[in-house]
């Protein structure tokens, strides 16, 4: 048999009869409001106890997998970046010499062709003196 709010409300007003009414109502108040198949007992809170350690030593051990793969992760991430680093300054390095040495080129190409020229505007000149 299954306990309705009707029923509890005729054990209320059955037993305000017997009693005074605030002796009735603090009686209510200290019957759980479902059956007692409904109330969670002493050994219930202990398999749930276990239950809520298992699901935390899960948790844990999750937690733990999921760090070690993170930073295995970043790890790899560290070493790849470092690589990418070397190879582009490799590549800035090799880049500047060529600059510089194409810049020395036209530097020495432009210096003789100024003292050919010089040259050439010396001899005009003492050609003409």
């Amino acid at each position: 048999m299954s306990i309705t709010e009707a029923s509890r409300f005729q054990l209320r007003t059955a037993i305000g009869l017997i009693l005074s009414e605030e002796a009735a109502d603090t009686l209510m108040e200290l019957l759980p409001p479902v059956g007692w198949a409904d109330v969670a007992t002493k050994t219930d809170l202990h398999y749930l106890n276990g239950d809520i350690q298992n699901l935390r030593n899960e948790l844990k051990s999750d937690i733990d997998s999921l760090r070690n793969e993170l930073k295995s992760d970043i790890q790899s991430l560290r070493n790849e970046l470092k690589g990418d680093m070397l190879n582009l300054q490799l590549t800035i390095e090799v880049s500047v010499r060529k600059l510089i040495h194409e810049q020395t080129k036209w530097l020495i190409t432009t210096m003789i062709a100024m003292n050919a020229v010089t040259v050439a505007v010396a001899v005009a000149l003492s050609k003409l003196i």
